[in-house]
């Protein structure tokens, strides 16, 4: 079936995926329903580019850097992009910005009720209300709902908090993709910290984890605490502005629905071996104009060298999570700035792939490269 703008489509979650797909179908002339609750949750979403920022994520970039900082203990390391920089968009204010202006669109019917069920019919679908209202017949329907982990799924989870203060005053100068430092709170040294300089006066600290287990908030506020405390004398409690956290599937998922209905992370686009997702994404949106005339979403997944170089990476995190540290620490040590960001953006070579191979500790990679 070819998806007409005469046929009605819907979107199930209302996040960053089914905002930024809703946005894209609305400007090309299509009916689109959009059902979930509104997402104000605080988002900070970063990634590499070489080429300009599409709209409307650029109407909200916080930050972009040509130069990234990584810290081992003593060892730090600024990697330089020539080609590529780093940018941070800000994914609270792109949610509520597109949420204005698709109330705004007459061809955008928004219902945030929450969702009970969906039903798959003869022609089209049948999105269902807890409330048991009247159900709404759709000709085609796209889930963007979080996808659930499924055994054995390794997770990223942070915790970050918004701090007014001068980056300056805590010797933040450019993004600090990873701190791996001696200020570590825990035995297990598994969480490192990521630092942004948003503005003149606002930091976001976050501090964050590759493993096989969801954590309490206490221990990434505990690693948050313990790295503020080598830089200020300051009370970090005093100088919070907010706070975010989330919890990223790394490997394996299971949609919520059918997996030829899914579409942003459910749908593959969160990175396995990573956690980023909005480069996924967009080019998920890339190919909405095939999807639409051939009558259903085309299977996306990153290159056949990124799934190689990530199942492994995942068995190492599996196995040993512990030795995540000493990865990074080679890759930061051995790459230059674009070959890190080509590597993290699904944009390498083989000869990329083979410069990490030969970075990663040896025992380390053959010890889990046939597990």
């Amino acid at each position: 079936m070819t998806i007409s703008r005469e046929n009605s489509i819907g979107i199930v979650g209302a996040g960053v995926s089914g905002l930024l797909l809703a946005n894209k179908l609305i400007a090309g002339g299509y009916k689109v329903y959009l059902f979930g609750k509104k997402d104000d949750r605080n988002q900070v979403l970063g990634s590499w580019r070489n080429t300009v920022t599409p709209s409307p994520q650029r109407h909200h970039l916080l930050g972009s850097w040509q130069s990234w900082e990584f810290k081992f203990n003593k060892e730090k390391f600024l990697l330089k992009g020539a080609d590529y920089h780093y940018e941070v968009i800000d994914g609270k204010a792109m949610k509520l910005d597109i949420e204005d202006s698709l109330q705004k669109n007459s061809n955008c019917i928004r219902l945030f009720e929450n969702i009970a069920s969906i039903k798959q019919q003869s022609r089209g679908y049948e999105v269902c209300f807890e409330s048991e209202t009247e159900s709404v017949p759709l000709d085609f329907l796209v889930d963007t709902r979080p996808p659930i982990r499924t055994t054995p799924c390794c997770v990223q989870q942070f915790v970050g908090l918004y701090v007014n203060v001068a980056p300056t005053e805590i010797g933040l100068n450019t993004p600090l993709i990873m701190d791996y430092g001696s200020w570590g709170a825990e035995k297990d040294n598994l969480a490192f910290i990521y630092a942004l300089p948003l503005s003149h006066n606002r930091v976001l600290i976050e501090a964050t984890t590759f493993d096989i287990k969801v954590r309490n908030e206490d221990f990434f506020l505990r690693n948050i605490e313990a790295w503020w405390s080598f830089r200020s004398e300051q009370n970090l409690a005093d100088i919070v502005e907010c706070k975010e956290s989330g919890i990223l599937p790394m490997g394996k998922i299971k949609p919520l629905f059918n997996p030829e209905n899914s579409f942003g992370s459910a749908g593959g686009a969160t990175r396995p071996a990573t956690g980023y997702t909005l480069l996924g994404i967009e080019r998920q949106l890339q190919a909405t104009n095939s999807w639409t005339k051939g009558g259903g979403i085309p299977r996306f997944e990153f290159s056949k060298l990124s799934q190689f170089m990530d199942s492994n990476f995942l068995k190492v995190l599996r196995n040993e999570p512990s030795s995540m540290k000493d990865i990074f620490h080679e890759m930061a040590r051995g790459m230059t700035g674009d070959e890190f960001a080509q590597f993290l953006s699904d944009r390498f070579n083989f000869r990329i792939a083979a410069k990490v191979i030969h970075k990663m500790p040896k025992v380390l990679f053959l010890r889990n490269l046939f597990r």
